[in-house]
C-alpha cells in the first residue's frame, strides 16, 4: 500500500507499506521492538505514554491492513505452519514476510499476537510462536527424556520438533535448564547426574554388572553406587548373582521378544505401518524400552518409511531411510579431499582387556554404515591385523585394538590416535601423548 492509498504488487509490499508510516510511528515501532517502554517513548516525543501506545496500537494496525490487502492468507498461513512446528526462526518467516531490518515484520506479528517464545525465562527476539511458552514445553519434554550422549541432544530435540535453527546446547546448558553436560560428555539432569550416567553406562553394556563395575565407570564408590540405584526405578537388582540391569530390559521368560528391535518388528508385520507415537506406544505396551532405544531401532536396515511418513517394514514396501548424520564430536575429524578420517581415545580399562570399543556413530556414519546392522573391515598397516567397525541399533563400536595399544607401551589414561585411510580400508594406531606428560611407555597392559 503507498501513500494514495492504492494497492501494492509483487513482495515488497511490507516494505512499502512501512515507509508509508510516518516517520514519528516508525522510530516509535523500533523503540518498542527494542523493549522500550511507552513512557520512555512517550518522554522522548514529549507526549503521555498513553498517545506513545496509541500511535504505536494505529502503525501496527495500518501494517495489518497492507498485509491482508496484499494477502488475505497471510496470517492463516503462518498459523498453521506454527500449530505444526511450534517455533519458527526469524529468518525463515523473512523469505514470506521480507524486510531487512525485521522491524516491520516484527511490529506486523506482534499485531496479530504472534509473540517470541521463552526458552527458560529468556525471551527468544529471533525466532516466533504461537504462545510464549510452546518452547519451554518442548524444553521440559527433552530434558524429562535425558539422559544423552552429546551426539544424541539435538536428534532427541528435533524428534520432539525443536527447529535446528535453534543452539539446543547453549539453551540446555543455561542455569535454568534441569541438564548438565558432564565431564565425560554426557547430558545428564542435575538432579540426578551419578544415575543417569550409570544408566548410559549400561545401555552401552547391553547386560547387568556388578556394582563395582559401574562404579569405577561412573566414578562412585561402590556402596553410593548400590544406594542410588535402589532409589531409581530405571534399575533392578538381578538375584542371586547382585549384579544390576535396566528394569527396561526383559527379565528372563517374562517376555517374548530378545529385544526391543525384534518386538518392533512383530508390531509392524501385525498392525502394518504406524505413526511413531502409535508405535511407541504399543513398543512399551509388550515390551518396556527407554525412547532412546527406540530411536536406535530406527535406523535397522528391516525399517524405513511410508510416503505419508509413517513407520513400516521394507519388505512390506517402505522405503530405507538412511541414518541422518550425528552430531560430529570433538575428537574425530574427516578430511574429504584426502579421505582420511582419524579420532583421538582414551586408553581405559576396557581397551585393556580387549574388549570392543563404543565410538561416536559421527564415525560409522562417515564410513558409510547408516544403517544396522553394518560392518566395514580396516586393516592395520604393518601388522596386518583386522579392526571391525559395526553400526548396530543399539550402539557403534569397533572391535578390540588392545594388542595395537599395547606394542605402543600405552598405559591406562594414554591418549591414542586412529587414522582411517578410506579409500584403501587400512589404518594405522598412534601414541599421541606428550612425552613429558605420559605416565608410562612401558605399561603392563
Amino acid at each position: 500500500m503507498d501513500e494514495a492509498g492504492e494497492e501494492v504488487e509483487g513482495d515488497d509490499w511490507l516494505v512499502k507499506a512501512w515507509q508509508a508510516l510516518d516517520p514519528r510511528s516508525r522510530n516509535m515501532l523500533i523503540m518498542r521492538t527494542e523493549n522500550r517502554t511507552y513512557r520512555c517513548i512517550g518522554r522522548a516525543y514529549e507526549v503521555t505514554h498513553q498517545r506513545a501506545q496509541q500511535i504505536v496500537s494505529a502503525a501496527r494496525r495500518w501494517l495489518v491492513e497492507a498485509a491482508c490487502r496484499a494477502d488475505p492468507e497471510w496470517s492463516t498461513k503462518i498459523r498453521a505452519f506454527l500449530e505444526t512446528r511450534g517455533v519458527i526462526s526469524d529468518e525463515q518467516l523473512s523469505l514470506t514476510l521480507r524486510d531487512a531490518s525485521g522491524v516491520a515484520r516484527a511490529s506486523l506479528l506482534i499485531a496479530e499476537g504472534i509473540c517470541h517464545p521463552r526458552a527458560w525465562t529468556k525471551e527468544l527476539s529471533d525466532h516466533w510462536a504461537l504462545e510464549a511458552n510452546a518452547l519451554d514445553a518442548l524444553l521440559r519434554e527433552l530434558a524429562n527424556e535425558a539422559p544423552y550422549r552429546k551426539d544424541e541432544l539435538r536428534e532427541h530435540a528435533a524428534t520432539i520438533g525443536i527447529p535446528d535453527s535453534l543452539d539446543i546446547d547453549s539453551i540446555m546448558s543455561a542455569a535454568k535448564s534441569s541438564l548438565i553436560l558432564d565431564d565425560s560428555g554426557l547430558w545428564v539432569r542435575r538432579s540426578a547426574k551419578k544415575r543417569d550416567a550409570a544408566y548410559l553406562w549400561l545401555v552401552d553394556q547391553g547386560e547387568p554388572r556388578r556394582a563395582e563395575a559401574i562404579s569405577e565407570a561412573i566414578g562412585q564408590t561402590a556402596q553410593a553406587t548400590t544406594e542410588a540405584l535402589r532409589r531409581d526405578n530405571r534399575f533392578r537388582q538381578v538375584r542371586p548373582e547382585g549384579t544390576w540391569a535396566l528394569t527396561e530390559w526383559p527379565r528372563d521368560g517374562e517376555y517374548d521378544y530378545s529385544d526391543a528391535l525384534e518386538a518392533m518388528i512383530e508390531i509392524l508385520t501385525e498392525l502394518g505401518p504406524l505413526s511413531r507415537r502409535d508405535l511407541t506406544a504399543e513398543l512399551r505396551r509388550r515390551y518396556p524400552v527407554s525412547d532412546s532405544r527406540i530411536h536406535q531401532c530406527l535406523i535397522s536396515a528391516r525399517i524405513g518409511s511410508t510416503h505419508d511418513g509413517r513407520i513400516g517394514l521394507i519388505e512390506q514396501g517402505a522405503i530405507s531411510v538412511d541414518e541422518k548424520e550425528p552430531r560430529q564430536p570433538g575428537n574425530a575429524v574427516h578430511n574429504e579431499e584426502s579421505d582420511l578420517l582419524a579420532f583421538r581415545l582414551k586408553v581405559d580399562k576396557d581397551i585393556a582387556r580387549g574388549s570392543g570399543v563404543v565410538i561416536s556413530p559421527w564415525i560409522t556414519w562417515r564410513l558409510g554404515l547408516r544403517q544396522a546392522p553394518m560392518e566395514r573391515i580396516f586393516t592395520v598397516e604393518g601388522s596386518g591385523r583386522q579392526i571391525a567397525f559395526r553400526r548396530g541399533t543399539a550402539a557403534a563400536q569397533m572391535s578390540s585394538i588392545r594388542l595395537e595399544a599395547a606394542e605402543q607401551g600405552m598405559a591406562l589414561g594414554c591418549e591414542l590416535a586412529a587414522i582411517l585411510r578410506l579409500e584403501h580400508d587400512t589404518m594405522t594406531i598412534h601414541h599421541v601423548c606428550e612425552p613429558d606428560k605420559c605416565g608410562s611407555r612401558t605399561p603392563d597392559m
